[in-house]
Order: structure tokens, then C-alpha cells, then sequence
């Protein structure tokens, strides 16, 4: 008699892709064979469910982590969530203005990831999202596409609102369109979409071609005059459109049978009432050499010699469209450039590609490439041995005039390198980089200090902590070198936000610390800056192991799991699996309750102060007296106990305050008030602090101080800090 575990495991995994998620664990948990990890988290199965409810893009670099799949299912039913950052020109942020980080900015800009708060509940589970020059565009798990901020910045700024508010817009389609929410409809679900810099282009359920050049207006359906696309279609039949791209300032998309198709940006100047609904593409142009198709052997055989140039090639896998080149990679394992030529005057012509070699990289023998990815003038090549090779559309060019050869065409980050890297996202001079293990790292320049690379920019001391600096007469911020040996994280912590805060007034004190802190905002050299810029990233990456909370962690996807990062002009968004529970524990872990929660502000019970003893020096006694003016909190307490350990004087809060480490005059130790006693500050107010009757783990901590790796030792009385993860080798494979 023969059993359902006797058939073979091809079979078995076959009938398990007819299953639902409810079936296959039901399944899989009747015995402890089908339990095993092979059945469990099989790789197919979860990637295939999370892409058909999820909507989710391909990720090749980790389409074959089933593990990592199921997590990811269970949790974006509830969790994902949606974090913006950078410049808000045009409302791209998706901000309402009481969400404003700084109100003299207007809501201009915004330095850390902040949650988009009102739109989650409406849109429910969020697939995918990428932003365009002025935008960002959110699609939803039942194939509906918002946009917040403007499209086409050149279409005028008119919509948006004065107020108070700016929100997510649904991108409608026209009345013949069938547009659906309450139901599934094919022609205008969309299972993939793309946000180029004036545009956004989607493809639909049934293999139509959309765009969109405004919020306000509704779809056009694309169409061509020489190239043929059918809609419920097989994946493999020809007219099949496989996947679109909206570039720079071009529109392509993957036909299958035709190959890469490139044509303008379709703009048909209605006013939002009118009943056009296809647009006719009369000039397109295709990528030669791109229409080879694997799966049928008769373009092996053409004794034109066309099909075996084609063949050479390889089948496309994937391809972006820079301001004027297509680059894509093929089933061959390598990747091409064409350069597009568009005039008004002549008609598009596109060259024959060109291979990229490997040839001038590092670990370059046997290299394959597995994936592209870039936009506007920057992109970046996958190979499978996990390097992450970047590079500029010029240096493309000049590498086929010859002006270059392959040694000059690519850079290798350190960072990057077998670093698990998914996918890159690019804007117009920073980028950033989506690791399999859940967190986004930054790189590039931050325009006009903006915010766009998460790091807490707009030139304050935190930011110069994180490793930015602004050179010249410019506002642009750039990373010191140190930051791509490792990188530096995007935080989406609000506890980690403080604690730098924290560290940035001086630490338990500011006085001691006072030269370590100018000297580690980069006044007068980098050195210090890049190390402990590097030193705050490694106390800053485990949280929950640094706080006991590793064994809370179920799935170990951690309290946030990035799953999606986007970048375009100035600005950046992320898409964001958040763990309520888990934060909620974190955020209670990082406070400590002060035994004694006093406030020296002008109105408290002076009931509720205690005596303030003044201890005399003694002549045979060598302990320095403290002053009479002793601090009343648990915090102050400790750090005068600290510094009488040490053997120096217990802090004065009624002697002069010193000179704040940061050139902004005094630091806020003593506040007189219309010639009352002095106060203290709320030490909420340097985060040192949540609120009254409470302080954060760190309150006491010193400025961190280091023996820095040219042989300096850092200045100061405290101990010398140790490095979380070790020191690393700097520039050891990459310099700026």
C-alpha cells in the first residue's frame, strides 16, 4: 500500500504549491517527517505565497531563504509600516505638519525615519514602495498604488494643501479602466509598478502597461504601433510583458519576443476630465540583442547570425534605465550597457550593448553577475559570491569611448562586500543598502544637509557622531571614510536617538569630556570623528542583547525588520516590519526609576528637598570636599560619587557653567532664574531622562574615550573604552 510519504520529493513539493498558508502547516505537522526543515520552510512555497498575497518584488539574493520567507508571512499581515526621511519639497514625506522635527523648517526636511502614522490603517498591508523625484508611491497587498507629494514637479505645485496635512492619494485609472477596490479586477490590480523622476509606470494582473504623470489625473493605458503585448497570457508566451521600468526620463519595459522597449514619458495634458484612455506609442526603440528567450531553441538556429548574437547575450533576467543607458543582466552571468540616443529631430536609436567585465575586481575568477540595480546616473552589479559592485553612468561612457578601462569602472565599498546586501536604492547623491538581516546602512552625500541619509543631519552634533560633516561654504554633508569600512545604520530606535543626544552633551560630565567632544566632532582632524563615529555605531546595533531581551525575540527578526528601502532626489522611505510588543519592552528596559524623581524647577515643595550636607575638607583626610550645593537626584548622586572616586571635587551647580563643547556658549548645567536659586535643566531635555521619576540606562555614562589607531590617547580621567566588535582594519580594501 502506498503512502503519501512514499511518493517521491519533487511530487510532495509539488502538491504543495496548490496549497494556502493554513493547509501546508496543517499538513506538515502531521508527522515528524513532513516536519522536517526542508518541508517547513520550503523556499519555493513561502516565496511563492508572500509574492501572490503580499505582492511582494523579487529579491534574488535571498529567494532561496524559506525561513526566512515564513517569518516574514506571519508578520506582515500586522506589522508593516511605512518610515519616510529627508527633504519634503512637494509633500514627498507623506507628513502631516504636526509631525514637523524642527517647526522653523516648515516641515521642510526631516533628519531621522519617521512613521507615517495616519495611512497604515486605510492601506492595511503594504507591499512594496519607491519614490520618484518629488514622491513616494506605496503599493498595497491588493494591488492599489499611493502617491504622496507631486509626480511631475513641472506640472505645478498647486495641490498641495496650506494646511495642515498632506496625505497619501489613491493613483486612479480612467472609467473604462473598470477601477475596483471592493473587488479584484485584473486590468488595474497591480502586481508590479515602478517610480521613475517625473512618472510612475505599473504593470496589472493581466499584463497591461499603465502610466502616470500627475496625482490628480487618472491613467493612461500604454499600447504600441510595432510591438505587440497581449493581456492573460502565460508568463512564457510571447507579447508577455514581464516587467516595466520608469527611468530618468525614459519609459521601458521587457516584452517578451521583442526584448527591452523604450519610449518617452507619456504626457497628454488633460485636466483630469477627459475621456482618454490609451496612449499609442509611435516611437519606441529597442535594446538589440535583448529578445532572446531560453525556453525556445528556434532562435538558436537562425542562420542570420542574428539569434546567435542573442544568444551570447542571454536571456534578460533584469535591466534599469539611467538618465541615457539601459544596463541589464542576462542567464549568461554577465551584464551589458546600451546607450540610448534620443532627438527631437531623428528618430530614437539605441546602440548594441556592451559587456561590463569583471576583469579589474577584486575575487573577479569565476564571477557571475546576478542582479542590477540603479537609477538616475548611479547603479550597482550583483555577483554570486556576494560582492556589490557600484559604479556612475559616466564612468560607463567613458569606458566605451576607452577612455577607461574595466580596472576604473567599478568601486568596491567594504561595506557592502558578502555583506548579505538585497538590494540598493539610489538617489540623486546618496544611497542606501538593504541587508537580509533586517537593517538599512547609508552612504553618499546628504544635499543641503536635508536628511536623506537617516543619520540625523542638518548639521547638529549627532549627526557629526554618526560620522557627517559639512566642508566649506556648503551645507552638503558627506560621511567621514571610517563609515564605509562598515557602514552606519539607518536607526529607527527613538531610545537610540536619546542616548546620542545624551552623549552629545557631554555624558555624566561635560566638563571632563569637554575636549574629547570637539576633538570627536572633527575639530581640527577626522581621525577622531571616523572612530568614534564607528565606536557609537557598534554600541548602537544589538539592543536587545545589550539590554537582556534576545530571549524575547520569537522569530528573530528583531523589534524593526527593514523589508524595502527606497531613494530618489533628497528624500528616502523605508517599509518596515515593527514588533509593538518588543519595542515596548525595549523602550522599558532603557529606563531606570530615580529613587529620588526630584525637580529643581522654580515652584517645587521645598518640603520635598532634602538637606544638602556640606562635607569640610580634612587636613588628614584626602577626599576633596564636595560642594555645598550637592545634587538631589539618584543621577546626580552617582556621578558625584564617580568623580570622588576618582578623586576630583564633587560637581559645583552653583559655580560658573562651562563652555559648551559645541561653540554654542555655556552648557545648560545652571539656569538662574530672576535672581532665585539656581535651577538644573530636565535632564529630559538632554536625554538623559524620559520624564519625571525616571532616567535612562545610560545616565552616568561618560563620553566615550578612545586609544585611537594612529597611537593618540584620547584626553581625560575616565577608563579607556573598549570596542564592542573589535576595531576594524581601516581602509583596508576601499578608500574614498
Amino acid at each position: 500500500m502506498t503512502t503519501f510519504l512514499d511518493l517521491p520529493v519533487d511530487v510532495i513539493l509539488l502538491i504543495f504549491a496548490h496549497l494556502d498558508a493554513r493547509s501546508f502547516l496543517r499538513l506538515t505537522s502531521t508527522c515528524q517527517a513532513l516536519h522536517a526543515q526542508d518541508y517547513v520552510h520550503d523556499a519555493a512555497f513561502w516565496l511563492r505565497l508572500v509574492r501572490r498575497d503580499f505582492r511582494m518584488p523579487n529579491q534574488p539574493v535571498v529567494q532561496h531563504d524559506g525561513r526566512r520567507w515564513h517569518k516574514l508571512y506571519k508578520r506582515m499581515l500586522t506589522q508593516s509600516r511605512i518610515f519616510t526621511w529627508g527633504n519634503n519639497d512637494g509633500g514627498c514625506l507623506g507628513r502631516t505638519r504636526n509631525q514637523s522635527t524642527s517647526p522653523a523648517s516648515h516641515n521642510r526636511w526631516s533628519s531621522w525615519p519617521r512613521e507615517i502614522e495616519y495611512c497604515t490603517d486605510e492601506l492595511r498591508v503594504i507591499s512594496d514602495l519607491q519614490c520618484g523625484g518629488w514622491s513616494t508611491t506605496l503599493l498595497t497587498a491588493n494591488g492599489t498604488l499611493y502617491t504622496a507629494g507631486i509626480i511631475d514637479a513641472s506640472q505645478g505645485w498647486g495641490r498641495i494643501n496650506n494646511g495642515t496635512e498632506v496625505a497619501f492619494s489613491r493613483l486612479r485609472f480612467p472609467r473604462s479602466g473598470s477601477d475596483q477596490r471592493d473587488r479584484h479586477e485584473p486590468r488595474t490590480a497591480v502586481k508590479q509598478f515602478s517610480a521613475g523622476r517625473t512618472h510612475v509606470l505599473a504593470l496589472s494582473d493581466s499584463g497591461r502597461i499603465w502610466s502616470w504623470y500627475s496625482v490628480d489625473v487618472p491613467a493612461t493605458r500604454v499600447m504600441f504601433v510595432h510591438h505587440e503585448t497581449h493581456e492573460y497570457s502565460k508568463e512564457g508566451a510571447q507579447g508577455c510583458v514581464k516587467k516595466v521600468v520608469a527611468g530618468w526620463s525614459k519609459s521601458a519595459a521587457l516584452i517578451r519576443g521583442s526584448g527591452i522597449v523604450v519610449w518617452d514619458v507619456i504626457d497628454h495634458n488633460d485636466n483630469g476630465d477627459s475621456d482618454i484612455d490609451t496612449t499609442l506609442v509611435l516611437e519606441s526603440a529597442v535594446v538589440p540583442n535583448t529578445s532572446f528567450d531560453s525556453s525556445q531553441s528556434r532562435s538558436m538556429k537562425d542562420t542570420t547570425g542574428l539569434g546567435l548574437a542573442q544568444e551570447q547575450v542571454g536571456e534578460v533576467l533584469n535591466f534599469i534605465v539611467l538618465e541615457s543607458t539601459v544596463i541589464f543582466n542576462t542567464s549568461s552571468g554577465n551584464a551589458f550597457a546600451a546607450q540610448m540616443e534620443w532627438s527631437s529631430t531623428s528618430p530614437p536609436v539605441i546602440r548594441d550593448p556592451v559587456q561590463l567585465p569583471l576583469s579589474g575586481v577584486a575575487e573577479s575568477d569565476d564571477l557571475t553577475v546576478t542582479d542590477v540595480q540603479g537609477s538616475h546616473v548611479s547603479f550597482a552589479v550583483f555577483t554570486s559570491n556576494g560582492l556589490v559592485l557600484t559604479s556612475k553612468e559616466n564612468l560607463v561612457q567613458r569606458f566605451i569611448q576607452g577612455e577607461i578601462d574595466s580596472g576604473s569602472l567599478f568601486t568596491q565599498i567594504p561595506a557592502l562586500q558578502k555583506g548579505n546586501v538585497i538590494s540598493l536604492a539610489f538617489g540623486d547623491h546618496h544611497f542606501h543598502a538593504l541587508h537580509s538581516q533586517g537593517y538599512i546602512t547609508s552612504y553618499g552625500v546628504e544635499s543641503n544637509s536635508c536628511g536623506s541619509l537617516g543619520l540625523g543631519g542638518d548639521g547638529t552634533p549627532e549627526a557629526r557622531l554618526r560620522g557627517l560633516r559639512t566642508e566649506g561654504h556648503s551645507r552638503n554633508c558627506e560621511l567621514v571614510e571610517h563609515a564605509y569600512e562598515e557602514g552606519r545604520r539607518v536607526w529607527f530606535e527613538e531610545a537610540k536617538r536619546k542616548w546620542i543626544k545624551y552623549l552629545t552633551s557631554g555624558g555624566s560630565d561635560p566638563s571632563e569630556a569637554a575636549t574629547r567632544v570637539r576633538l570627536s566632532l572633527g575639530f581640527p582632524d577626522r581621525v577622531a570623528q571616523g572612530e568614534v563615529s564607528e565606536w557609537i555605531e557598534q554600541e548602537g546595533r544589538d539592543w536587545l542583547e545589550k539590554y537582556g531581551l534576545s530571549d524575547q525575540d520569537d522569530d528573530g527578526l528583531g523589534a524593526y525588520f527593514a523589508m524595502n528601502v527606497a531613494a530618489a532626489g533628497w528624500h528616502s522611505a523605508a517599509l518596515v516590519l515593527v514588533n509593538d510588543e518588543l519595542v515596548d519592552k525595549l523602550n522599558a528596559a532603557c529606563q531606570l526609576p530615580d529613587r529620588m524623581p526630584l525637580r529643581d524647577v522654580e515652584g517645587a515643595p521645598s518640603a520635598a528637598r532634602p538637606p544638602k550636607p556640606a562635607i569640610e575638607s580634612d587636613a588628614n583626610n584626602s577626599t576633596p570636599a564636595t560642594s555645598s550645593a550637592a545634587p538631589s537626584t539618584l543621577f546626580g548622586r552617582a556621578v558625584d560619587a564617580g568623580r570622588q572616586f576618582l578623586g576630583l571635587p564633587g560637581q559645583d551647580f552653583n559655580a560658573a557653567p562651562p563652555l559648551h563643547p559645541f561653540g554654542r556658549g555655556h552648557m545648560p548645567r545652571v539656569i538662574p532664574i530672576r535672581g532665585r536659586r539656581p535651577v538644573a535643566p530636565l535632564p529630559q531635555n538632554y536625554g538623559a531622562s524620559p520624564g519625571e521619576g525616571l532616567i535612562y540606562a545610560w545616565a552616568g555614562d561618560h563620553f566615550p574615550r578612545l586609544e585611537l589607531s594612529d597611537g593618540r590617547l584620547m584626553q581625560g580621567i575616565v577608563q579607556v573604552d573598549r570596542w564592542r566588535y573589535g576595531r576594524p582594519e581601516w581602509f583596508s580594501k576601499f578608500t574614498r
